[in-house]
């Protein structure tokens, strides 16, 4: 089990608004604090989100997280929960569930009307609300792991905490009953709250109290760290200092990997972009191709000697031009090479597969520049990757959408004779893994140049465009960064995980 601690600070963060004292002046980054947060992944790799405050769009962006698989919460106040509008864009695929006590959800839905209505506002997350038990018997399963809820007190408001397999999690808590805290017991690690050093607070604990309650367990944990701390605690040093080794403060972004071992900080792992993305805007089809060759080739050499390679996804729009495939048949060009010249139109044999195609205004042209080797890719699975990710698009401007038989690419109504159309070409070169040219979809194209060829071959074939689909031209930046998005997400669930 791996814990990233997102922010460790008290409601106000580290550096308070308009404070002056020294630990707000820190220049140590340890002293800078975000609002309370943790993440859990478990050993099978899903994500548990600990309280959702204001700060998780920063303390989200920065990680790189791209997936919550459900979300605990300690308590309804602000600092805790205030953050979960933000989780829209990683829940509108599926339904994230929430647990908490009752009154925290009852307190949820009232605050997020808008997300559990009968006719929920467009574009909001997809939650589902699930109360939880308290007492003896309260555990529930969860990926795997057993959650054992831990009541306990924040003042008069009665609060929870959690106990993940090895791991417990306390915040906010001011007392607590022996039985329920016995339940912390033998946890390799706990993460609890410590507002100051030593200064009573009616509603938070003390370093102190945690420090006369930690030899009360049976079975100590083998490492105690500090969260939501205030700027009125010692600074991170001082505590450091102050405190034995098995009690130290925490920090944001701490990492820490529980096992066998037992609970080790470990520097965070670095986040790996799965490739660069360059938008090159309208270019000729020339200019473009010399490009993805260069790119092509420096990958070619960087196998050949064993160097690391890197991965790029062109995406432009082309002057109106013609290519050909290696094995294409020329009599699916129905005009002469001549004649498109003197009409405006280029005219280009490529290295790709496939046959014949159209590039224009309008088209998202794709070109990844990738290593399928180390997506742990195969030339087939790689383009069925392509194609699912246009289908995916697709769906998001509600056009149904697949594949056809004994053919590449994307199609509407396969099957059907009279209405089968072509929305997306793919043709391939591939060397040692290494791949170049890509897919085109008409978004807001002019179709009628299609006209002039049998589309990848297909006599009398049949193409068609977003715009054409939906009656209208569609935003292209829009289309073009949803896909990117979606290629991104594909491929990043591809290489190794981060944590």
């Amino acid at each position: 089990m791996k814990v990233i601690l997102l922010g460790t600070g008290t409601s106000t963060g580290i550096p308070e608004v308009g404070c002056g004292c020294p630990v707000c002046h820190s220049s140590d980054a340890r002293d800078r604090r975000l609002r309370t947060s943790a993440l859990i992944i478990t050993e099978g790799g899903k994500r548990i989100l600990i309280d959702c405050g204001p700060d998780f769009h920063y303390q989200a962006t920065r990680l790189g997280i791209d997936r919550i698989d459900a979300i605990l919460l300690t308590h309804e106040h602000y600092d805790h929960t205030f953050g979960l509008d933000d989780v829209r864009t990683i829940a509108w695929r599926q339904d994230i569930p929430i647990y908490g006590q009752q009154r925290v959800l009852d307190s949820v839905r009232t605050r997020m009307h808008y997300v559990f209505s009968d006719h929920p506002y467009p574009g909001t997350p997809r939650f589902t609300l699930c109360p939880i038990e308290e007492g003896s018997d309260a555990s529930f399963e969860l990926f795997g792991e057993r959650v054992t809820p831990i009541s306990l007190a924040h003042g008069s408001l009665p609060i929870v905490g959690y106990r993940i397999g090895e791991v417990s999690y306390i915040t906010d808590m001011k007392t607590i009953e022996p039985s329920e805290w016995a339940k912390v017991s033998g946890s390799q690690l706990l993460v609890i709250n410590a507002l100051r050093y030593q200064r009573p607070h009616p509603s938070h604990q003390s370093v102190e109290d945690v420090e006369r309650l930690l030899p009360e367990l049976a079975v100590r944990p083998k490492l105690t760290l500090l969260t939501h701390l205030s700027h009125h605690a010692p600074s991170h040093a001082q505590l450091e200092a102050m405190l034995p080794e098995d009690l130290q403060p925490a920090y944001d972004q701490e990492y820490i990997v529980v096992d066998e071992a037992g609970p080790r900080i470990l520097p965070l792992p670095e986040y790996v972009e799965p490739y660069s993305y360059r938008d090159m805007g309208r270019i000729a089809y020339a200019d473009a191709w010399a490009l993805q060759k260069e790119l092509f080739e420096a990958q070619l050499k960087a196998k050949h000697e064993h160097r690391p390679t890197e991965s790029f996804l062109l995406f432009c729009e082309h002057n109106p031009v013609f290519t050909m495939g290696l094995h294409a048949d020329a009599t699916n060009m129905l005009m002469s090479e001549d004649f498109l010249r003197e009409n405006g139109y280029d005219f280009f044999s490529v290295e790709r597969g496939g046959d014949v195609t159209y590039h224009g205004p309008g088209q998202i042209t794709g070109y990844p520049i990738l290593d399928l080797e180390r997506f742990g890719l195969g030339l087939k699975a790689y383009i069925e990757l392509l194609e699912q990710s246009v289908i995916e698009l697709l769906a998001f401007f509600k056009i149904k959408s697949g594949l056809k038989d004994g053919a590449t690419g994307v199609w509407l109504d396969v099957g059907d004779p009279q209405r089968e159309r072509k929305i997306c070409a793919i043709g391939v070169k591939s060397s040692r893994y290494v791949t170049m040219h890509g897919f085109a979809l008409n978004v807001n194209t002019d179709l009628a140049p299609f006209q002039l060829i049998n589309p990848c071959g297909f006599k009398e074939g049949k193409v068609a465009s977003i715009a054409g689909e939906v009656g209208h031209e569609v935003d292209f930046t829009v289309a073009k960064h949803l896909l990117a998005s979606i290629l991104h997400r594909r491929l990043a669930a591809l290489l190794p995980p981060r944590f």
